[in-house]
């Protein structure tokens, strides 16, 4: 949804990530000038989670090393163990010169790094190595190895993205609460990592076939409204994944607008027609239902229902967001552009 951002201007305050992005872009671009091919950035720091979906570590790691020392830029690596200090990690990393995260790894990973990344103002680059993809595939990002490696030294452009900011985390893609949040805490990661997205829809058949539907407070920009839902969706990305499926067509992760779907399917004929309707690319439904939001929003259902960010599940009940446009500056496909709308 390509519509205006209402933007104030404070002598006094401090630069945004989006400043600091500008900032870092200029600075690329004057560098630039002195790299004779690929990108202007020296140094590359890569967060690498050995334990997503279809991780191949040994290959990624000798690929970006081979890569790195044929266009001499400089290449460290961190592999996720469950209690480690990212923000700690990375910051000595940005001490020690890197300009540049990237993660490797599934959406939430992604979401992880892309917050320290936002923090510490640098670019952000994407290995897709989870079950779904999403940010990925929203970007046309390959899942090749060498390809997406190739984007990050070498072939890729810089382009900005939104953010949407829960707690003082940032999220690439979607915030759940609901059937979808249900179905995704429900599918143990042990067997997203043997059956890939199979293992999504053997439980999503099992829950469908229940009739849940539940009240949601909704206060969107100042303006409080109820709704009844089996399904609230934030979605800053439009694509579902390796489905080819979007949450609506004119969902775009650069237009500083984040899409509140309210699903109110309530049996498995229901979902069918959804299903249809999004293979179809209907933009009206009767069982669903699209809220802007550009500034904030908080989203208040049953307190046992999970809520789930980017895979990964961030609380239960409530939760409030905000928009930050343009908050992060990713590494993508030089064709990704016309896929930002």
């Amino acid at each position: 949804m390509n519509q205006p951002h209402e933007v104030s201007y404070d002598p006094f305050a401090q630069p945004s990530a989006a400043q600091k992005l500008q900032t870092q872009e200029a600075e690329c671009n004057s560098r630039s000038e002195l790299v004779e091919e690929g990108l202007p950035f020296r140094h590359y720091f890569f967060v690498i989670n050995p334990a997503s979906g279809s991780a191949n570590v040994e290959k990624l790691q000798s690929y970006a090393e081979e890569k790195a020392q044929k266009l001499g830029k400089k290449v460290g690596f961190h592999f996720l163990k469950p209690k480690d200090d990212l923000p700690r990690i990375m910051q000595d990393a940005a001490r020690n010169g890197a300009e540049v995260f990237v993660a490797a790894g599934g959406d939430g990973t992604l979401a992880s790094v892309a917050t320290e990344a936002y923090r510490l103002g640098r670019a952000f680059g994407v290995i897709p190595s989870g079950t779904a993809n999403v940010f990925a595939a929203e970007h046309l990002i390959p899942k090749s190895i060498e390809d997406a490696v190739d984007i990050v030294f070498d072939e890729g452009s810089v382009e900005p993205v939104d953010l949407v900011l829960v707690d003082g985390k940032a999220f690439l893609c979607h915030i759940s609460v609901g059937t979808y949040s249900w179905i995704t805490t429900a599918t143990p990661q042990a067997a997203k990592k043997r059956f890939g997205r199979i293992a999504y829809i053997w439980n999503a058949a099992k829950l469908l076939f229940k009739e849940r539907i539940w009240t949601f407070e909704l206060d969107v920009d100042g303006r409080r409204m109820m709704r009844r839902a089996s399904t609230i969706m934030v979605t800053n990305a439009g694509s579902m994944g390796a489905t080819g499926l979007r949450w609506g067509e004119n969902i775009s992760t650069h237009d500083g607008v984040m899409e509140i779907c309210i699903i109110r399917a309530r049996n498995f004929r229901h979902y069918l027609s959804l299903f249809w309707s999004f293979l179809t690319k209907k933009p009206h439904h009767p069982l669903r239902e699209y809220v802007y939001v550009k500034r904030q929003a908080s989203i208040k259902g049953p307190r046992h229902l999970p809520i789930r960010a980017d895979g990964e599940e961030i609380g239960k009940g409530m939760f409030a967001l905000t928009v930050e446009k343009h908050g992060l500056g990713v590494l993508m496909p030089p064709n990704a552009r016309e896929n930002l709308h």
